[in-house]
């Protein structure tokens, strides 16, 4: 009897324990991914009423390291009216002046503070010293509000977002990070930065061909789902470094090996965010976890911020995997398919395949209309032997020499000035340049003519010869003209258009940022460090996916010597240090434009030579703008390392604009390597233009510790290779201080 009462209370006491832990384990919830920690609370309130709040036609007056602290809200006009961009720097300038005054004052404390000076001192609260003040004047910014992009980002959505979400689930992560292009890009497919970061992720060139096909002919960079895919692969491996999502995602904007150099030094993300400093880690790389907690929580809860809002919906279609290359106006005519409508489903198709100057590639999944009861792979089958090519088109490369005309140029290689016309888009008197980059049509070929192009053509026929094969030396910034200009006195002029120069859109940290994750130390530690956090960055368009970059650092010499030291001799007359060269003008004075024509593809993209070293074939080319040597071994098929043997550099080593470098042919014949070299130039052209133009250019004077990679990234917002074509006189490798740069300031098309 003892022994059973024994067994029925043992057993009663193993229930309760069960029961206990089955309790406690159900009542324990998991960690939150996503933790908002106190001290980014304020940061996360701040960019949700700027995703909320706060509409386009809105500044806020801020401090940068206390998003807390709101001093005002400014009115701007749409940046896209006549003057409206200078009216709002005008406007931001004055804030930002007068909230300066206003903290001088108090920190000098002079007189009986007004209610101005009462009210931003309550900002401070009752223990502000003098020193905070002095340091708040440091710290003004202004953020252009968010809610009407917010809300059409919202819309945009729709077609995308439930597909995205299921893509993260399938892999195995959060779905919230589906609402991480909000920051992005406000999932505008069409997105494109000023430096070739593309689509809804943001993906720079470099960082897309890991995880996807980023080229001439197919960019699944532009593809929101493509991407996305590609999106989780890279957040996975930030995750797997840093086992923690604030760190994961403050890497997908600040690079990976950024934040291992942060986290090297302080530990946690709550270390980095509070105690953290670089030359690197400002603003955007501090907020950008915040950004995304706040994205998540309006994105979320959309209907309470914006009220119902219809979403676009969800495209249907299905894919077909091509077995072979083919011409979209192929495929288009024998499935009786409008090529406008094969375009859209397949937004990571370039315009060089649109227009028919290329095939779609072999093994691309194609997106075609679901309709009923019908068979696209029937019908491709069916079609195959008059669809599918063996290869691929070729880009035959033609570099203008003077005396030369298109006429000449299109007989010369057996094709018509037509196609010659329309494959290059060379207007209605077929003008060419000296030293343009012609792409010359394959005989087979039957270039589906640009907008407008057939009435260019009707046009050229009806033109004299003479009209016709015309033949231009283009004038980039050289010659009498350009001369006169840059020796104009700016200062003297009363009808300059003086203006300070506030950059544009998204903080311009964000370029360098994004791109330590490709930063070799030794650029890193020769490149000239801007003072920490100047607080003269401004937002404009305030579209995050402006301020994403190419990742790998082209073209700039590692020499000490040259132009990333700072270390430039004295202008004639000068002594270092003296108040001539401190006194550099600090403004840029806009001039008018030059007869340039930005578009035109120019440059020596030929391989000097060729010759036997080795029983190998090795040519010899001149580096040109944005290449890099991790550029020239993806195009030859070898490997850097290769490179480097070859030409007797040393790991770490950069190469320089005009350097002249070999390079082996072996596994890629010369034309192959010029194809590929003018296809990499062509596609950065035309991307840049489809998105932006130049409304005018602008004379900046180099100061003492400028370089170019700088003042591209940093001050003009500017890729390098359109700031080398308004300088072709330039040795960038060289700057002097007084020396002048012309600037091309681009807008984005409307």
């Amino acid at each position: 009897m003892q022994r059973v009462r024994i067994k029925k209370n043992l057993s009663l006491a193993i229930s309760v324990v069960t029961a206990a832990i089955i309790c406690f384990s159900e009542g324990r919830a998991e960690p939150d991914p996503f933790p908002v920690f106190a001290c980014i609370q304020p940061n996360v309130s701040f960019w949700k009423k700027i995703y909320t709040q706060y509409p386009s036609d809105q500044g806020v007056i801020h401090d940068k390291r206390n998003l807390n602290i709101i001093y005002g809200v400014i009115e701007l006009k749409n940046p896209e009216l006549p003057g409206g961009r200078k009216t709002n720097r005008n406007r931001i300038e004055r804030a930002k002046k007068k909230y300066k005054m206003i903290l001088a004052k108090l920190m000098r404390s002079e007189s009986t503070p007004g209610p101005e000076e009462r009210q931003v001192a309550a900002l401070f609260g009752p223990d502000a010293k003098s020193s905070d003040y002095q340091a708040a004047m440091r710290n003004i910014r202004c953020q252009v509000g968010q809610k009407d992009r917010f809300r059409r980002g919202i819309v945009r959505s729709g077609a995308y977002i439930d597909l995205i979400k299921r893509i993260f689930r399938e892999s195995g992560l959060p779905e919230e990070l589906a609402f991480l292009p909000h920051v992005e890009s406000s999932f505008n497919t069409k997105a494109y930065s000023k430096f070739g970061a593309a689509g809804i992720w943001q993906f720079t060139r470099s960082t897309g061909r890991k995880y996807m096909r980023v080229g001439y002919a197919v960019d699944e960079r532009r593809d929101p789902i493509l991407s996305s895919y590609a999106a989780a692969k890279m957040l996975r491996s930030d995750y797997e470094k840093f086992k923690n999502w604030p760190m994961a995602i403050t890497a997908y904007n600040h690079g990976a090996t950024g934040m291992l150099r942060a986290q090297r030094k302080q530990g946690s993300y709550e270390k980095i965010f509070n105690h953290y400093r670089s030359r690197t880690f400002r603003f955007a790389s501090r907020n950008f976890y915040s950004e995304f907690i706040a994205a998540v929580e309006a994105a979320k809860n959309y209907q309470l911020y914006f009220g119902n809002l219809k979403l676009d919906a969800p495209q249907k279609n299905t894919e077909v995997l091509l077995t072979g290359y083919a011409s979209l106006a192929d495929i288009s005519r024998y499935l009786k398919l409008d090529i406008e409508l094969l375009s859209r489903l397949n937004p990571a198709l370039r315009k060089p395949v649109i227009h028919g100057q290329k095939y779609i590639p072999e093994g691309y999944r194609l997106r075609l209309p679901v309709e009923s009861g019908q068979s696209w792979e029937r019908l491709l089958a069916e079609f195959s032997e008059k669809i599918y090519k063996n290869k691929q088109k070729r880009s035959r490369i033609y570099t203008v020499r003077r005396g030369d005309t298109a006429g000449e140029i299109a007989r010369m290689h057996g094709i018509k000035l037509s196609d010659l016309i329309a494959a290059n888009d060379l207007g209605s008197r077929a003008t060419i340049y000296v030293n343009q980059n012609l792409r010359i049509p394959v005989p087979e070929e039957k270039s589906v003519p640009l907008a407008g192009a057939d009435r260019q053509i009707a046009s050229a026929r009806k033109q004299k010869k003479s009209a016709i094969s015309s033949s231009r030396e283009l004038r980039p910034l050289t010659g009498p003209t350009i001369d006169r200009m840059l020796a104009m006195d700016t200062t003297a002029n009363s009808e300059m258009d003086q203006e300070t120069m506030i950059p544009g859109s998204a903080p311009l940290e964000n370029f360098e940022e994004k791109t330590q994750k490709q930063l070799p130390p030794a650029l890193a530690s020769l490149t000239s460090s801007p003072p920490e956090e100047d607080g003269e960055t401004e937002l404009f368009q305030n579209e995050s996916f402006e301020s994403k970059v190419r990742e790998e650092k082209p073209l700039i010499s590692a020499r000490l010597e040259s132009t990333f030291s700072g270390d430039f001799k004295p202008a004639a007359g000068q002594q270092p240090g003296s108040p001539e060269q401190k006194r550099a003008p600090e403004t840029r004075f806009a001039i008018q434009a030059p007869e340039v024509h930005p578009e035109i593809l120019q440059g020596n993209l030929s391989v000097e030579g060729v010759r036997t070293e080795g029983e190998r074939p090795i040519g010899a080319i001149r580096v040109e703008v944005e290449e890099t040597l991790g550029h020239y071994a993806e195009w030859l098929g070898v490997t850097a390392r290769e490179l480097r043997r070859l030409n007797g550099f040393s790991y770490g080593k950069f190469i320089r604009l005009n350097q002249r470098i070999k390079i082996p042919l072996h596994r890629v014949s010369k034309e192959e390597f010029e194809e590929k070299r003018f296809e990499f130039h062509k596609e950065l052209s035309e991307d840049f233009f489809a998105s932006y133009r130049v409304e005018r250019i602008e004379v900046y004077h180099v100061k003492r510790g400028d370089n170019i990679w700088t003042l591209s990234w940093n001050t003009f917002e500017v890729p390098l290779w359109l700031i080398k074509r308004y300088n072709t006189h330039l040795d960038f490798n060289a700057l002097v201080p007084s020396q002048k740069i012309v600037v091309p300031i681009v807008e984005k098309n409307v």
